[in-house]
């Protein structure tokens, strides 16, 4: 009797390998053959979970989203304005061992977006997504009289901003990012 193979749990090893990788070496230092033996599997194997290496890299890349919005999910639950939208940054900001691994693993992969247009869509997608969402809880902190009135589109751009500048220095710099001055920046850019 043939064995029966869990091909979603495949491909998530493949894409754990993936992770390992591109924490380690950076998307230059990912090549098929490495991926695949990281992976416990033949090269030739890999072909059939995914096309190729880019599909791999964001499907990469969209565990690395995933596994921030279902922290966001959880976090923010059913809370609303000033609460939800500063559990909702400190969800993103690299404040921890594993969001700093995913802020490594998403920078890597923003070098690889600049030619890859279904990555930067991806990338594009979600930031998005976060600053409509953010735009909702900042416009419930000022409806509630938590935060000062401000331009609320303006206010999330530069807060988007600042918390994909925090993942870059943490990642280039991590000494010199601590948690409190990271979630310092966050409220002072909401005014709180």
């Amino acid at each position: 009797m043939p064995r029966l193979v869990d091909h979603d749990e495949r491909r998530r090893a493949i894409i754990a390998a993936a992770w390992r990788l591109l924490a380690a070496r950076g998307v230059d230092g990912v090549n098929m053959r490495d991926l695949a033996t990281e992976a416990g599997y033949t090269n030739g194997a890999l072909s059939h979970y995914f096309a190729g290496k880019d599909e791999i890299l964001r499907a990469a890349y969209e565990h690395v989203l995933d596994a921030t919005n279902e922290r966001i999910e959880a976090s923010v639950d059913r809370r609303t304005g000033l609460t939800a939208l500063r559990r909702m940054c400190h969800e993103i900001m690299p404040l921890a061992q594993d969001t700093a691994l995913e802020a490594r693993i998403a920078m890597s992969l923003w070098q690889r977006a600049m030619n890859d247009d279904a990555l930067a869509t991806v990338n594009n997608t979600a930031v998005a997504a976060w600053k409509q969402r953010m735009r909702r809880h900042w416009q419930e902190a000022v409806d509630a009289g938590e935060v000062p009135a401000t331009d609320v589109p303006g206010s999330v751009d530069l807060l988007m901003t600042t918390l994909i500048g925090a993942q870059v220095v943490a990642v280039l710099d991590p000494g010199s990012g601590s948690r409190a001055g990271q979630v310092a920046m966050v409220d002072a850019i909401l005014g709180v």
